[in-house]
């Protein structure tokens, strides 16, 4: 009889623990880290699911935690080649990538228009967002979204956002804040900060 009490302990607590671990699982912890100076609020950065230029679907996840990641969200209808933080990325990306950081391009337009737009490939993934105005796009949870108005298609708002190793990027109240000076970005990047 005491033997027979033993196993049904073992599996309750079997049971228990099982119950436990698939709860943690299904509800991780948030990682809130703040500034000891109460400057900066580090979070998760929001992920997703995005199609590159060549139409092939590349989730964000598979960066995080992994590699510090470079987000540019840049206006599509001029091009990748038009913005300044894309081309110069462009030029040290060898450099970049030794270092372990991994750059995304975002825009509004569909992948099509970003490949015909480029006059050299881009040696990193240009994404596309074509429902940014929808009420939970990438450009809406990111901040980036220049919304439709007198007949113009939503746009998007230039802005650059640095992902560090841990999957944490800056916020700003209810949404992730980009870097305000991307002037030293390539310099910062390569010197580990």
């Amino acid at each position: 009889m005491n033997h027979r009490r033993g196993i049904l302990v073992l599996a309750a607590a079997a049971i228990v623990i099982f119950g436990l671990s698939a709860w943690r699982i299904a509800n991780p912890r948030q990682r809130v880290i703040v500034d000891p100076t109460g400057i900066e609020d580090r979070r998760p950065a929001p992920s997703f699911k995005l199609h590159n230029q060549d139409s092939k679907l590349v989730p964000l996840d598979l960066y995080l935690d992994r590699h510090r990641v470079v987000l540019v969200f840049f206006d599509g209808t001029a091009g990748p080649e038009a913005n300044g933080v894309l081309t110069e990325l462009r030029d040290f990306h060898e450099a970049l990538k030794r270092e372990g950081v991994v750059v995304f391009g975002v825009s509004a337009e569909l992948p099509q228009n970003i490949r015909r737009s480029l006059t050299q490939p881009m040696p990193f993934e240009l994404l596309s967002d074509v429902k940014a105005a929808d009420p939970d796009s990438v450009h809406r949870r990111w901040g980036c979204l220049r919304e439709p108005s007198d007949g113009q298609p939503a746009g998007t708002i230039p802005a650059v956002f640095l992902i560090d190793r841990s999957g944490l990027v800056a916020w700003k109240g209810d949404r992730p804040l980009p870097l305000a000076d991307t002037s030293n970005l390539v310099t910062d990047l390569l010197s580990g900060r």
